[in-house]
């Protein structure tokens, strides 16, 4: 018995200290372009290029730029992911995306950056 004690203690430790278990259910959004502090040109034609790794509960990505409505990105299953931002006017802007269940109730998984536009 206490061998046995032993061996699912051993297995618990393992369980609980291995990092491929805590990163397949945590998520991750991770926002390659454009850069945090990044300067951007006015008008269209910036990108935002970013990498989705979904949660268990997530199912596709909102982006908000500013206090816009935000985009629904659905295909994730082929990040990197990339798409055209809208055009931005002068000054400071707060980008992010932002994982959402099926019912588009936000995770709490995100990447935010900010970016000044000249």
């Amino acid at each position: 018995m206490k061998q046995l004690k032993s061996l699912f203690i051993g297995f618990a430790l393992v369980a609980l200290t291995s990092p491929v278990f805590a990163a397949d259910s945590a998520g991750s959004i991770t926002i390659s372009s454009p850069a945090n502090d990044a300067v951007l040109q006015s008008g269209s034609g910036n990108k935002l290029e970013f990498n989705v790794h979904l949660s268990p509960t997530g199912n596709h990505v909102h982006i908000y730029v500013d206090d816009q409505a935000p985009i629904v990105f659905r295909d994730v299953s082929h990040c990197p992911c990339s798409i055209d931002l809208p055009k931005l006017s002068s000054g400071k802007h707060t980008i992010a995306v932002k994982e959402a269940t099926s019912g588009h109730a936000m995770t709490g998984v995100q990447g935010t950056v900010t970016a000044t536009v000249k």
